[in-house]
């Protein structure tokens, strides 16, 4: 039964291991499989040595070198829990972060393993791989979770290692002789139950329940990437255009045609745009959003001037440049402060399909929080102008996009010089001139569309001339359009600007059509776009981009339950322990209380290894457990008090006391660290 337990035990810890796999983005890594490999061969191997102290340590030094070295940490191992909480989700699957997590998963089956083979609690040996289960899924908690055979069988070892745990007192066995081990089963199948009772009860108040955020370990360090230039991009925007800020970019996109989106805009106070600025440190993985789409390959080469922020057709999947930052709720890559910016990259982006029938068909999501500030009385009575008796949902923002962009009522402006800025003030001349840039036009669109109480947000990027699949970006190019979420089908693009009713010259103004088709807009007329069928959204992501799906919080929300109501079990003992020693101390009659101190006395010698029970007398209890002169006269006063015919005073009871805390202290010293935790669990 021992070798069972054991078993049990360190298959339960290899399981909780696995949970780290959508932490490093897919499988199961090679280095944590090798390091739980060892960590269970040293843990059974310790139930043939007659010391396993010494193999426990030895155990505990090989799971930390075949981390390292299946890892490739080295000595940079110490820094792999800061960059597992500091970095984003999907981790990159080697170095110091990967050597921590196995280390995690190898000492949580080695210490399971050895707790199944040495100690007496059964639920003992399932708190180290709880706690391995509990970090991997709060690390993983935005990167999905494990497969659906995952859950079930972490029950069925649970409730095989309550089943084949050994009874927690010898004279139950003694007693009952053959129906001990029927008991011992229904005791453990009680003890499930109860903890399934307690899931069902306390689930709904879970992280992770409904509409609450999922228990995410990351959240306990702040996103520690400072993008290079801020978080404001959009107020480069006409440096950018009129050449001010250099910048030209070539290379070749697989969809030509596709804008190239740079920064999401998020956050807006009335005067400027700006980011949320949540940024972690990304591997070549990068974060899923939660729509699919066929995937674009960009390449792009820097010629001249710098990026502070990666463009990408789409949201980013994978980018051969480690070390970026990233924002894990739109994707946006931003250049750490104090670094290189890359000559060039590839990258790979997903854009997934949304026709204007979907969308219009689709319920706009609402906004996280009412806009602030509100639209000043100008820009409001123009939306309520624009609307009317519009019903609430997609028509509205239709009807407003159709007088914005196609009415022909406003101007895109492409003259020399033009006025910068997006706040409010900005918008109130767009709405008096009748005329402005797609900076102004997207912000406008933007705060009317959150005004409406839909969440709505501003993306900077770039239109490129395309030449086939080649293209070129130069600051004339950039470009600004807006995003609204939707339930059904996550973030969809809309342009709001006037393209087709240009005002002004300038020397590079770009020629009507030499940016291609717009398959990013499916508000548009198909006239008034010149895009064939096959209109797309950008790609974006529902709030909590990468939250995990419904069955992940599920799983998390139920493991971090089970494990409360393990502890709880677990701690169970001592408290009731506490309790029971309390009431014998404060019994009303002093011969009990004498009695009371020699019971508590029994129950400590129990706890040192001393063969003690009920059918023992007094002297046998002494002879067993040695020449302690407190023992002696706690057994002369309970002799006494045990068969004189009259109560003994309150002093016995007091002496008999003293002499139980005495004996308590000593045996305590006496016992070595993992026998007096055993004992602090037990009954």
């Amino acid at each position: 039964m021992t070798i069972l337990r054991a078993a049990l035990a360190v298959a339960f810890g290899g399981l909780a291991a696995a949970a780290f796999g959508p932490v490093f983005g897919g499988p199961l890594p090679p280095a944590v499989t090798v390091t739980v490999a060892v960590a269970a061969a040293c843990a059974l191997l310790a139930l043939r040595l007659p010391r396993p102290g010494g193999i426990a340590l030895a155990g505990a030094a090989a799971v930390v070198v075949a981390a390292c070295v299946t890892a490739g940490a080295g000595p940079d191992v110490l820094s792999g829990p800061w960059r597992l909480l500091s970095g984003a989700v999907p981790a990159e699957p080697a170095g110091p972060g990967l050597a921590a997590a196995a280390i995690v998963a190898g000492w949580s089956t080695l210490g399971a393993g050895l707790l199944a083979a040495a100690g007496r609690n059964p639920l003992l040996p399932l708190l180290p791989p709880l706690l391995c289960l509990t970090a991997a899924l709060g690390l993983g908690a935005s990167a999905g979770s494990p497969h659906g055979w995952y859950a079930p069988c972490a029950t069925l070892l649970i409730g095989g290692l309550l089943i084949a745990g050994r009874p927690r007192t010898q004279g139950i066995a003694v007693k009952l002789g053959g129906l001990g081990r029927p008991l011992r089963v229904l005791g453990a199948g009680a003890a499930a139950g109860l903890a399934v009772l307690a899931t069902v009860t306390v689930a709904p108040l879970a992280p992770g329940a409904g509409s609450r955020e999922p228990a995410d370990l990351r959240a306990l360090v702040a996103a520690p990437v400072q993008p290079r230039s801020g978080v404001s991009p959009l107020q480069q925007f006409l440096a950018l255009r009129d050449g001010t800020r250099v910048l030209r970019l070539t290379g070749t996109a697989s969809r030509p045609g596709a804008a190239l989106r740079m920064a999401t805009l998020t956050v807006f106070d009335g005067t400027y745009w700006s980011m949320h600025g949540g940024f972690r440190r990304a591997g070549t993985v990068l974060p899923a959003g939660p729509t699919g789409g066929a995937p674009v390959t960009l390449h792009v080469d820097v010629a001249a001037g710098e990026l502070d922020w990666l463009p990408s057709a789409g949201r980013p999947a994978r980018i051969d440049v480690p070390g970026l930052g990233v924002d894990e709720a739109t994707g946006d890559l931003a250049v750490p402060a104090g670094e290189q910016p890359p000559r060039g990259y590839s990258a790979v982006s997903h854009l997934p399909d949304a026709a204007i029938d979907r969308v219009l068909a689709a319920t706009p999501a609402p906004a996280p929080h009412p806009l602030v500030p509100a639209l000043p009385p100008a820009i409001a009575t123009f939306v309520a102008a624009t609307l009317g008796e519009t019903p609430p949902g997609s028509d509205q923002l239709l009807v407003l996009y159709r007088r914005i962009a196609e009415s022909r009522e406003f101007s895109y402006d492409q003259a020399q010089d033009v006025d910068g800025g997006h706040g409010y003030y900005q918008i109130q001349r767009l709405l008096q001139t009748h005329r402005g840039t797609s900076e102004q036009y997207a912000s406008a669109y933007a705060v009317m569309a959150w005004s409406l109480g839909f969440d709505a947000r501003v993306v900077m990027g770039f239109r490129p001339e395309y030449q086939g699949e080649s293209f070129t970006v130069t600051g004339r190019d950039v470009d600004a359009w807006v995003e609204v979420r939707f339930d059904q089908l996550g973030w969809v693009t809309i342009d709001p600007s006037p393209r087709t009713n240009p005002i002004g010259t300038r020397a590079d103004a770009v020629k009507a059509g030499a940016q291609g088709t717009r398959p990013d807009n499916p508000l548009a007329e198909p006239d008034s776009a010149g895009a064939a069928a096959d209109p797309r959204t950008d790609t974006g992501d529902e709030p909590g981009a990468g939250s995990p799906s419904g069955a992940g919080r599920s799983l998390l929300r139920y493991s971090l339950i089970g494990f409360v109501v393990l502890a709880a079990l677990t701690c169970a003992g001592p408290v009731a322990r506490i309790i029971r020693r309390t009431r014998r101390r404060q019994s009303p009659s002093p011969r009990r209380a004498v009695l009371g101190a020699w019971w508590e006395t029994v129950d400590r010698l129990r706890d040192a290894g001393v063969r003690t029970g009920p059918a023992r007398t007094t002297g046998d209890v002494v002879r067993a457990a040695g020449p302690l002169p407190p023992l002696v006269a706690l057994a002369g006063l309970v002799d006494r008090a045990a068969y004189a015919p009259e109560e003994p005073p309150a002093a016995t009871a007091d002496a008999a006391w003293t002499a139980a805390d005495e004996i308590r202290r000593s045996t305590r010293a006496g016992l070595r660290p993992g026998r007096r935790f055993l004992a602090w669990l037990r009954w």
